[in-house]
C-alpha cells in the first residue's frame, strides 16, 4: 500500500489541492491513481505526471505520462505526485469551420455593393430621398464596406436638399440656361410631369427668390461628397457627372445673384440716374 500526497494543477491553478491518497502500487497505473483523485472528471484531457521525494526537490516528469507504473513509487521511495492538465490550445474541426465561414461572410459583406434603405414618406421631401434612392438602384450603384449608412446617407441627403431648394424655381433657372442635368430629370416625380414643393405653389406664405448664400452651401456640400474616394470609382460614372452639373448650375446662378446684387448696389449710390430721359421715355 502507498500513501501519497497527491495534487492536480492546471496551468497556474490548482484544481485539487494537495491532500493524502492511499492505493495499492501493484497492478495500478498513475491513470488509476488519477481517475481516484479526479472523481473520473477530466477522463478526455491530456494530462502529465511529476514526481519527487519532498517539497525541497524538484518535480520529475515521468516519461509515460499516466500509463507509468506506480510500483516506480516504491521502488524509487517517492512520496508525492503532481499531475498537470494540458490547456487545450487549438480549436476542434467544426469550431475551426464556423470560424471560417463566419470570417467569409464578414468578408464577403465587406465587398457588397449596399444602397440606402427608404424611408417612411410623410411628406414629398421623403418622397424625393427615396426617389433619389431608385434612380441609383436603377444605376446598379451604391457603397461598400458598411460606409451606405454613413457616407452614403451624406450623399443622398445632400442631392435631396439641393433639389428640393431649386425645384420651386426651375424656370428661374432655365431662363438664364441653369437647366437641371437629365440625370435627375428621370426622377419619377419629373417623369409624371409634376414638381416635389406643391405647398410652395399652392399656399399663401411669402415667396422667397434664390438665395445666393443657400446655392453656394448646397453647392459646397455636394462638393465634400464628390471630392470623396468612393466617388472615383468606374460604378459611378453616371452619377457624379450628374451631380458635378447640379453644383455648376447651382455656382453659376449663384454668381449671377452676386454680380446683380453688385450691379443694384452701384446704382443705388449712384448720383447719376438710372435712365436717360433721352433715350428711355417717349415724349407726347
Amino acid at each position: 500500500m502507498l500513501y501519497l500526497l497527491v495534487q492536480v494543477n492546471e496551468s497556474i491553478k490548482r484544481i485539487v489541492s494537495k491532500h493524502v491518497v492511499s492505493i495499492k502500487f501493484t497492478n495500478n497505473q498513475f491513470s488509476d491513481l488519477f481517475g481516484a483523485v479526479t472523481s473520473g472528471e477530466y477522463g478526455d484531457r491530456e494530462v502529465e505526471v511529476f514526481i519527487r521525494r519532498e517539497k525541497s526537490e524538484s518535480w520529475k516528469k515521468v516519461d509515460n505520462g499516466l500509463k507509468g507504473n506506480l510500483e516506480m513509487l516504491e521502488v524509487l521511495k517517492y512520496s508525492q505526485v503532481k499531475f498537470c492538465l494540458i490547456e487545450k490550445t487549438h480549436l476542434d474541426t467544426s469550431q475551426i469551420t464556423n470560424t471560417l465561414n463566419a470570417f467569409d461572410i464578414l468578408m464577403n459583406n465587406s465587398y457588397q455593393t449596399l444602397l440606402l434603405q427608404h424611408c417612411t414618406e410623410y411628406n414629398d421631401c421623403n418622397k424625393l430621398y427615396n426617389e433619389i434612392i431608385d434612380l441609383f438602384r436603377n444605376q446598379n450603384v451604391g457603397w461598400t464596406g458598411g460606409v451606405h449608412d454613413t457616407i452614403g446617407k451624406a450623399f443622398v441627403n445632400r442631392i435631396m436638399n439641393a433639389i428640393w431648394y431649386i425645384d420651386l424655381h426651375l424656370s428661374t433657372l432655365h431662363a438664364r440656361s441653369c437647366n437641371l442635368p437629365v440625370f435627375f430629370t428621370q426622377l419619377k416625380t419629373y417623369q409624371d410631369g409634376k414638381t416635389y414643393n406643391k405647398f410652395y405653389h399652392t399656399s399663401y406664405h411669402k415667396k422667397n427668390p434664390l438665395s445666393q448664400q443657400k446655392l453656394v452651401y448646397l453647392s459646397s456640400s455636394l462638393e465634400l461628397s464628390v471630392s470623396q474616394p468612393w466617388a472615383n470609382n468606374d460604378v459611378w460614372n453616371q452619377v457624379i457627372p450628374a451631380t458635378l452639373s447640379l453644383i455648376e448650375i447651382l455656382k453659376k446662378y449663384a454668381g449671377y445673384l452676386t454680380i446683380t446684387t453688385t450691379n443694384m448696389n452701384i446704382l443705388h449710390h449712384s448720383d447719376g440716374s438710372a435712365r436717360n430721359p433721352e433715350n428711355d421715355c417717349t415724349m407726347y
